[in-house]
C-alpha cells in the first residue's frame, strides 16, 4: 500500500514538473509589454476600449524576446470573429530585444452594443509555439448615421434589349432614424443610372410608428439593345442626407443572338449547272420577347444567292424555317456563308458548298433522240437503197412438146 502511494506521489510530482518547464518555456519565448488600441494603452487598463461597427482599429503590439526565436508573427482578432483576423509577416526575434508591430484590426459590422467583445492578441513562433497572449476589452458602439447594403441579388448575366432585375436589401446600422433613404443603381460604362426610395429606416423594428430597421425592393433596370457585349461593374449606391454606401457587382452583357439558335441540316448540295440548289436553315427565337431577324449571304464570282425572305421576325419560344437557292454559271465547287443577324447582332454565320456539275438532261435526251433518228434514218435509207437496186429475178419458161 505504502508503495502504492510512493507511485501516485511520483508521478504527480512528475506532471507538476513537466506542467512547471512547459510554463517556463512558454514563458521565455516572449512578454507582451504594451497593446495600444487606436492609440489608447490598453493593457491591464481595467476599462475597455470604445469601437464603432465596421471601423478600422489600429492596434500596436509590444514584446519583449526573451529567447531566441524563429518564424514569429503577431495575430490580432476580435474574438468570436475569425475571419477578421490580421497576422504580422514572420520574422526572427533575438533574446533581450523588444519588438512592435502595427496592424489595422477591422470591427465586425453587425455587432451588438448589448454584448462584451474582447480583441485577442497571440505572440506565435512556428517551433516555439505561443510564446504569450492578450486579451482587451471592447466596448461596441454604432455609428450615429450609417446604412449597410446587407445583400445585393443580380443577375450575372443579361441580354442586351433586355432588363436587368436586382433584390436589394437596405438596413439601418446606425443609432438614430436613417430618414429618406434611396438607392442607386449605375453602369458608368453605359451611361445607365436608376433610383428607387427606401423610405425612412428606424434603428430597432418598431410598430408605433410601423418603422422597420431593414427593407427589401427589387429594381429593375433597363439595358440598350445596342449595348456592346461584355463584362460590365455595376455599381449599388445607398444614401440619405447623412451617409451613404456602395457596393459592386459584376454583370455579362450578351448580344441579342445570345438567345437564338440556328440549325443547318444540309450544308452540301449537288445540282446541275442548268437547275439550282435549295437550302434551309431553321432560327429557334429562345427568348423571352419578339426577335427580328435578317439573312445576308457571302457569295463567290459565279454562284447567286437568293431568298424570299431576307427579313422575317419569329416570337418568342417559336421557331421557324427559311429556305434560299443557289445558281452557278458554270460547272465547279462553290463555297458561301449565309449570316443570321438580329439587332445588327450577328447570331451566327454558317458555310455551305454547292457541287456544280455541267451535264445537262434536257440537252442530253434532245440529243439522244435526235441521234436515234438519225440512226433509224439512215437505216431505212440503206434499206430503201438495197431494195431499189435489187434485179428482179426472171421467170423460167416451160413449153409445151409434142411428140
Amino acid at each position: 500500500m505504502a508503495s502504492i502511494k510512493n507511485l501516485v506521489s511520483f508521478v504527480a510530482v512528475l506532471a507538476f514538473a513537466v506542467l512547471s518547464i512547459a510554463g517556463a518555456s512558454a514563458a521565455t519565448f516572449a512578454t507582451i509589454t504594451d497593446v495600444q488600441v487606436n492609440g489608447i494603452h490598453a493593457l491591464n487598463a481595467g476599462t475597455s476600449v470604445a469601437a464603432t461597427s465596421g471601423d478600422t482599429l489600429p492596434v500596436l503590439v509590444v514584446f519583449t524576446a526573451n529567447s531566441n526565436a524563429t518564424d514569429v508573427r503577431i495575430k490580432a482578432w476580435v474574438s468570436g470573429n475569425d475571419a477578421y483576423a490580421v497576422a504580422s509577416d514572420r520574422f526572427d526575434v533575438i533574446a533581450g530585444n523588444v519588438y512592435s508591430k502595427l496592424m489595422s484590426v477591422n470591427v465586425p459590422s453587425n455587432t451588438d452594443p448589448n454584448e462584451p467583445f474582447k480583441l485577442e492578441v497571440s505572440v506565435e513562433g512556428t517551433n516555439a509555439g505561443v510564446g504569450d497572449q492578450a486579451e482587451i476589452s471592447l466596448a461596441a458602439q454604432r455609428p450615429n448615421y450609417a446604412v449597410d447594403l446587407l445583400d445585393v441579388s443580380a443577375d450575372s448575366q443579361v441580354t442586351a434589349g433586355s432588363t436587368m432585375g436586382l433584390d436589394i436589401v437596405l438596413k439601418n446600422t446606425g443609432l438614430h432614424l436613417a430618414q429618406d433613404s434611396f438607392v442607386t443603381v449605375k453602369i458608368p460604362a453605359l451611361g445607365i443610372e436608376q433610383r428607387a426610395y427606401f423610405g425612412d429606416l428606424s434603428p430597432v423594428d418598431q410598430s408605433n410608428p410601423d418603422l422597420t430597421a431593414a427593407t427589401e425592393r427589387k429594381m429593375f433596370v433597363s439595358i440598350p439593345s445596342d449595348a456592346p457585349a461584355g463584362v460590365y461593374s455595376v455599381e449599388i449606391d445607398a444614401d440619405n442626407a447623412d451617409t451613404h454606401t456602395v457596393a459592386t457587382k459584376k454583370v455579362a452583357i450578351v448580344g441579342a443572338g445570345a438567345d437564338s439558335m440556328v440549325v443547318s441540316p444540309i450544308t452540301s448540295k449537288t445540282f446541275d449547272v442548268s437547275g439550282k440548289g435549295s437550302y434551309s436553315m431553321t432560327i429557334v427565337n429562345s427568348g423571352n420577347k419578339i426577335a427580328v431577324y435578317t439573312l445576308g449571304f457571302q457569295t463567290g464570282s459565279g454562284l447567286t444567292v437568293t431568298s424570299d425572305q431576307p427579313a422575317f421576325a419569329i416570337p418568342a419560344g417559336s421557331s421557324q424555317t427559311v429556305t434560299f437557292d443557289a445558281t452557278a454559271d458554270s460547272a465547279g465547287t462553290y463555297n458561301f456563308a449565309a449570316t443570321v443577324s438580329s439587332n445588327g447582332n450577328l447570331v451566327k454565320q454558317e458555310n455551305f458548298t454547292a457541287n456544280v456539275t455541267g451535264n445537262n438532261f434536257a440537252g442530253s435526251a434532245t440529243v439522244l433522240v435526235t441521234l436515234v433518228l438519225a440512226i433509224i434514218f439512215v437505216v431505212l435509207l440503206v434499206v430503201l437503197i438495197v431494195l431499189l437496186t435489187k434485179k428482179p429475178q426472171k421467170a423460167e419458161e416451160f413449153g409445151e412438146s409434142y411428140y
